[in-house]
Formats: C-alpha cells, sequence, structure tokens
C-alpha cells in the first residue's frame, strides 16, 4: 500500500495552501469500496478465531506460537485498514478533500499495515526454516525450535519491521485549516506538506524494502519449501518400506504421521504466500529499477488488485488449519460449542425474567 497523498492548490484565494486529497484508484469502489472491506472483516475475524485456538493450553507449541503472531499481523492489517476504506472508499469520500485530523490516519494506517505485512512475510519465513529444521534435524532442531525461542523472534520481527518503516511516519505535517464554504458553511479540511525525512530516508527504504521485505525471505521461502518438501518424500518412502507389524513401530509412525501433516500444513501456508509475495516483490522491483515503467494509474491498479490479493491470503491460512489440522478443528468445535452454551443459558434467563415481570403486571 503507497504512501503518497496528492495535494494541490485551492482556488486564486487559496493558493498558498495544499489540501491533502485521498487516492483515485481505477475502479476504486469496486476493490477498496466493496471486495476489501469484506475480505477485511473475515480475515479480522477468522483470524481473532485462530489466536483463540492456538492459546489453548493442549494446542501451545513452537509452530503454534509462531502462527499466533501471524494470526495477529495478518487481523491487524485488516483491521487498521477497513475504517480507511470504509469511509473514504465504500462511502466514496475519496471525491473531497480529506478532512482533519482524518487526513492524519489516512497517512498513518498504510504505514501500520505495511509493517504487519512485512511481519507476516518473516513469520511465514521462520515457519518454513523451523519446520524444515524440526524435520531434517529431529533430535538437534526441537532443542532449539522451543516455545521460548518463537517468542524472541516474534519479538525481533516485529521491533525489525517497525524501526525499518518507523521513519515513514514523519513524511508529512498536517495542520487544520478552516475554509468558508459561503453560505455560512465553513469546511475544516487538511493541509500537508512534506519533510525533509523522505529526502533522506526514501532512497534507503527503497534498498531496504526490495532486500529484506521481499527478495530475501521470497528467497528463503523457496529453498525451504523445496528442500522440504524433498525431504518429507524421502521420509513418506522410507515409513512405507520400513512397515512393521509391532506396536511399538505402529506408534511411531502415528507419530510420523503427525509430524508429516503438520509440516505438509506449513507447506500449504508457505506456497500460498510465495504465490502473492512473488508477484507483489516482482512489481516493486520494476518500480525501482525504472519508476516509469508503469504509469502511474496501471500501478495503483496493480496495487489495488495485489492489496486485495494479500488479504485473501491472510483469510485463507484459517481454511487451511481447518483443512489440516484435526486438532484445530476439534478445538474450535470446542470453542464453538461453549460459547453457543453460553448464549443459549443467557437466553433461558432473559426469557425467565421476561416472563417473571409479565406475571407481576
Amino acid at each position: 500500500m503507497t504512501n503518497e497523498t496528492y495535494l494541490y492548490g485551492g482556488d486564486q484565494n487559496l493558493t498558498s495552501y495544499h489540501f491533502c486529497n485521498p487516492y483515485v484508484y481505477k475502479e476504486a469502489f469496486v476493490f477498496y469500496g466493496i471486495l476489501y472491506p469484506i475480505v477485511a472483516i473475515l480475515t479480522v475475524v477468522t483470524n481473532i478465531l485462530v489466536v483463540g485456538v492456538f492459546l489453548k493450553q493442549k494446542m501451545k507449541s513452537p509452530t503454534t506460537t509462531l502462527l499466533i503472531g501471524l494470526a495477529i499481523g495478518d487481523a491487524g492489517v485488516g483491521a487498521v485498514t477497513l475504517p480507511l476504506h470504509i469511509y473514504y472508499h465504500s462511502l466514496q469520500n475519496y471525491r473531497f478533500t480529506l478532512e482533519y485530523p482524518g487526513c492524519i490516519f489516512y497517512h498513518v494506517a498504510p504505514v501500520i499495515s505495511t509493517i504487519l505485512h512485512t511481519v507476516s512475510v518473516w513469520v511465514t519465513t521462520v515457519l518454513g526454516v523451523q519446520r524444515y529444521l524440526v524435520v531434517s534435524h529431529p533430535f538437534k532442531g526441537p532443542k532449539y525450535c522451543t516455545i521460548r525461542a518463537s517468542v524472541i523472534v516474534l519479538v525481533y520481527i516485529y521491533v525489525f519491521a517497525t524501526a525499518m518503516y518507523f521513519p515513514q511516519f514523519f513524511y508529512l505535517n498536517f495542520r487544520e485549516i478552516v475554509v468558508n464554504g459561503g453560505n455560512g458553511i465553513v469546511y475544516q479540511v487538511c493541509e500537508c506538506w512534506a519533510t525533509d525525512v523522505p529526502a533522506v530516508y526514501e532512497g534507503k527504504l527503497k534498498i531496504l524494502k526490495l532486500s529484506l521485505a521481499k527478495l530475501i525471505p521470497c528467497i528463503i521461502l523457496a529453498i525451504t519449501t523445496i528442500l522440504l518438501v524433498r525431504k518429507l518424500d524421502k521420509e513418506a518412502r522410507q515409513s512405507g518400506s520400513l512397515h512393521a507389524e509391532r506396536q511399538s513401530v505402529n506408534r511411531e509412525t502415528r507419530e510420523a504421521r503427525l509430524i508429516r501433516r503438520t509440516s505438509l500444513m506449513i507447506v500449504v501456508i508457505v506456497v500460498t504466500c510465495l504465490v502473492v509475495e512473488v508477484p507483489n516483490g516482482l512489481r516493486y522491483l520494476t518500480r525501482t529499477i525504472n519508476p516509469e515503467a508503469l504509469d502511474p494509474e496501471t500501478d495503483l491498479f496493480l496495487v489495488a488488485i495485489l492489496n486485495v490479493c494479500t488479504l485473501l491470503n491472510f483469510h485463507i491460512n484459517f481454511w487451511i488449519y481447518i483443512c489440516l489440522s484435526q486438532e484445530f478443528r476439534k478445538t474450535l468445535r470446542s470453542i464453538v460449542c461453549r460459547w453457543n452454551k453460553k448464549y443459549q443459558k443467557v437466553h433461558l434467563m432473559s426469557q425467565s425474567s421476561m416472563r417473571t415481570t409479565s406475571d407481576n403486571l
């Protein structure tokens, strides 16, 4: 999501002001006014459910700890940008000059969204690396891939992503301007102008974002996924050839099957991430090498498609857990049933209270 703001001067009496205007995207209403809010709501709700399931004691593990961090980042992307797109695109207020202090949120929300998107990419990368270590080194891997290590890695990722994009919060200055629109109508609009920060930091940010947020994670994800798939295929063949009738061997086979199922789930998560992030990285690489390779209208239209696809990918993770994790399904079912019982209890109590009141009357 881009963080630029189009500025324009007003009429002859307002030439000294630069009012903040929202972006005007091609098909903005379709992508950001309809599709994005729907996907964002689904993403927030499903990832809250994911966090609730994985926080259960029986579900806690180094992998689920990382998945909690992933779900928080994914839900955050949807939650932060949802009010912005509903107000400006669903209600079509993007046609008007930004009001104060809404202009501040219009600038800050995409930066927070970019931070959380980077967090999601790197957590997914760590998931792929962690799963490969556990599968390839079954004795040494679990010693290093602990819950404590997962928490430390998550803290580092969140701090790193925040630090990388933190200067973007100071790219613009904002000021409230009261404009007399005539006939007694007064508008409180926003004037914004660029600070000195972009000139100092923007060039470095492009290099950091291209390398640390796009290329390097995608390369690591691709390599670990290929290695992990090869390792799983090799182990599947070995377990088939060494199948025995003894119960102890059968127990080991069930444990191995559980590890393979979890590994398969991580592989699917990584692959879906790559499907979205590779085009995103190629677009950013093209813009970095040749800023004029895409005209602004085409570039913004492409960004709109990629943003919706990225958010959809954050939502799809929930269905991956549903399809590939039996324990996740059981825990989710128990949570939903518990909520249903509480609702029925409250409903019965309210009905009983209403009957008592009517009898007294």
